[in-house]
This record gives structure tokens, C-alpha cells and sequence, in this order.
């Protein structure tokens, strides 16, 4: 049987294990070693913040180049609530809890599932996510001065407006430097988070299958269980039905437990991403024809904050429908061949499993497949009032 420490060494953790390590939030690291890191990721995506800050007070009178400086320092906010959740937050999922092989199944299962959304994740937010500064250096690559391309705070190739105080044309390939590598550490901070959130989920939705299993197939589960299979025929089902009542107690706890950590990052998140989204497409259509610069720049830009929205949805949608299958599993089940006073036990479970567990934005909203269409029209609805007030 695994242990903890080797599961989260194992392939099915791999990619999480070095997002996380990446940014010193591997609960495994070394701590002098987790602190050194942490010390220093920090340190460049702080001081990335100030000068972008710095910029945005310079350029004040500016209106394009002002819209330009706010959407970066909004993912500089969410990476600041993702990472202190990080470090608050962090949980070890315990497998030793279990009894029987088909628990193990159903929880190596659904860790395949978030390895899966892991690796699907991480690639399309680092291929859209990279598209803002990849296309900003390509002018300077290609040889292009087209003053387009040049406000007075980001010369040729600067992803962002930043202001150092220094001579950037002296030290333009050190400023140049700490832009991209601030940007990397950004895009990691979002997806480490995004995928810890979603590993986190999956093995929520683990939980609550593993009581459905054993109010579905209660022969199956007492057969695989040696300490059930030793009694008598009517304690058999009363003592399964014990134990589900125990482990759906665990998964109500655990839903919870994500609801109350993520609750308020999702506000704030789900709040940023609007304002982003708006100020995104404003600025991908200013002007009186389209650029295709612009278009390709904000255009990635959007599609990542896309992907982040329907992926949190999407997550919230599975908790609900998880939570929300334990009531039908129980009349799939067995439960005629139990005694009237096994029956009885089976009530409990149906009356918690009537409310589906869910997670919200600040209590507001629950995060669900229909939330995502309804902040996508949000965000639809300010970038219809910043382009008729611009």
C-alpha cells in the first residue's frame, strides 16, 4: 500500500510537485530550501509590481498607454491572493484512510483526472499566456520601429509600461531580462494555484464516489472487506452503512473546508477577471481598424482568463454533481436485502445529500458551468460601457 510521501512522488503528482517546488510551496521541500526560493520569487514579482505601478503614475495623462498598464497589474493581484492561499492553505490528502482495493481504484482514478487537467491546464495557459510578450518582442526580433509599437515608458519588445528610474537604453537587456522572468513567475504562481485547486477538487469528487461505491455495490464492498465479510449477515450491512455515513461525513468536511479557503479568492479573482477581460478587449479594438498586433497580444491575453474562469466553473460544477449523486446512488443499491434498522441508517445520508456541497464567489455566487456563462456576459457588458464612454 502507498504511503503518502510516495504517491506525492509519484507520476501522478509530478507536474504539481514542480509548479509548486518552482515557487517553494512544495510541502515536501526542504524548508531552508522553500524559504530561499520563496524569498526570491517574490522579491522579482514585487519589484516587477513597483515598477509597473511607477509607470502607471507617469503616464497618467495617457489614456492608451494607461489602459495598457492596468490589466498586468490585476494579474500581479491575483497572483498576490493565489499565493497567499498558497502558503495558508496548503493540505496533504491522506490515503491510509482506506479499506478495500476498490477505494484505491476510485482514488488513483480521479488523481489521474487531475494529473489530466494538470498537464491540459498548464499548456494552454502557457501557450495563450505567453502570447502578450512573445508578440511584443517580435517587432524588436524582426527589426520593426514602427512607433506602434513605442510608448514613452516601454520601448521595443517591453511586454509591459514599467519605469526604473534608470536609463533603459543603457540597461535595456537587464530590464528586458527581469520583464520575461517576472512574467514566467506570473504564469506559474496562476497555474501551480489553478492545478493545486483542481487536484484538490478531484480528490473531493474522489471521496464522494468512494461512498457512492459502497452504497451501490454493497456486496462487492463487504466481499473486499475482511473486517465486514467476518460478521453476520445483518451486521454486515449495518456496519457498511456505518462506515459510509463516516466517510461521507469526510467528504462533506473536506467540500467544506475547500469552500471556506477558496471563498473569498474566488471573489476577488472572479472580480479581477471581469475588469481584465473589459479592459482587454477595449484595448484590442481601439482605433478605427483593427491591429492584428493588438488583436494577437489581447487576444491571448482574454483566452487565458477564459480558460482560468471555466476551469474554476467547471471545478465547482463537478463538486456540485458529486455531492449531489450520493442521494441516487442509494436507490441503486442493495438496500432491500438490509434490515429495517439498516434502512434507517441510509436516511441520514439522503436528507445531507439532498443540498449539494458547492463552491461560491464570496457567498454570492456558486461556481458553476451556468456561473461561467454569466461572468463571460458580464465582462461582455463593461467592455460595451468602457467603448461607448471612451
Amino acid at each position: 500500500m502507498d504511503i503518502p510521501s510516495d504517491i506525492f512522488q509519484s507520476r501522478l503528482y509530478r507536474l504539481n510537485r514542480v509548479l509548486l517546488s518552482l515557487l517553494g510551496h512544495w510541502p515536501f521541500q526542504r524548508d531552508r530550501d522553500r524559504r530561499a526560493i520563496f524569498v526570491t520569487v517574490s522579491f522579482i514579482g514585487i519589484t516587477q509590481a513597483i515598477a509597473q505601478t511607477l509607470a502607471l503614475v507617469t503616464l497618467r495623462g495617457e489614456l492608451n498607454a494607461t489602459l495598457e498598464c492596468i490589466p498586468p497589474l490585476i494579474v500581479d493581484c491575483a497572483c498576490i491572493v493565489k499565493l497567499l492561499n498558497l502558503m495558508n492553505n496548503m493540505q496533504k490528502r491522506d490515503w491510509q484512510m482506506w479499506a478495500i482495493e476498490s477505494e484505491f481504484e476510485i482514488l488513483r482514478k480521479f488523481a489521474e483526472n487531475g494529473r489530466s487537467i494538470t498537464i491540459g491546464y498548464a499548456g494552454g495557459m502557457y501557450a495563450f499566456g505567453s502570447l502578450f510578450p512573445v508578440a511584443a518582442i517580435i517587432p524588436k526580433i524582426i527589426g520593426t520601429s514602427d512607433a506602434a509599437f513605442n510608448y514613452s515608458t516601454r520601448p521595443l519588445g517591453f511586454p509591459y509600461h514599467v519605469e526604473y528610474y534608470v536609463d533603459l537604453e543603457k540597461y535595456y537587456y537587464p530590464v528586458l531580462m527581469h520583464n520575461y522572468l517576472a512574467t514566467a513567475i506570473r504564469l506559474t504562481i496562476i497555474v501551480a494555484s489553478d492545478t493545486c485547486v483542481a487536484v484538490l477538487v478531484q480528490h473531493c469528487c474522489a471521496l464522494f464516489s468512494i461512498v457512492r461505491f459502497r452504497l451501490e455495490y454493497i456486496r462487492k464492498s463487504i466481499k473486499q472487506d475482511q473486517e465486514l465479510a467476518s460478521l453476520e449477515e445483518d451486521d454486515k450491512f449495518y456496519k457498511n452503512f456505518v462506515y459510509c455515513i463516516q466517510k461521507h461525513e469526510d467528504a462533506l468536511r473536506f467540500a467544506n473546508s475547500l469552500e471556506k479557503v477558496y471563498t473569498k479568492a474566488f471573489f476577488i479573482e472572479i472580480g479581477l477577471i471581469i475588469i481584465a477581460m473589459s479592459l482587454s478587449a477595449l484595448q484590442a479594438t481601439l482605433g478605427d481598424s483593427l491591429d492584428l498586433h493588438l488583436a494577437v497580444r489581447h487576444g491571448g491575453y482574454i483566452i487565458a482568463q477564459l480558460l482560468h474562469l471555466y476551469i474554476a466553473c467547471w471545478l465547482g460544477q463537478q463538486i456540485i454533481d458529486h455531492s449531489e449523486q450520493v442521494y441516487t446512488s442509494i436507490y441503486r443499491g442493495e438496500w432491500y436485502e438490509s434490515s429495517p434498522k439498516a434502512r434507517k441508517l441510509l436516511n441520514m445520508i439522503m436528507l445531507r445529500s439532498i443540498t449539494p456541497c458547492s463552491l461560491t464567489v464570496g457567498k454570492i455566487m456558486v461556481l458553476s458551468l451556468p456561473s461561467f456563462s454569466a461572468v463571460v456576459r458580464a465582462s461582455a457588458s463593461y467592455f460595451t460601457v468602457f467603448r461607448s464612454v471612451q
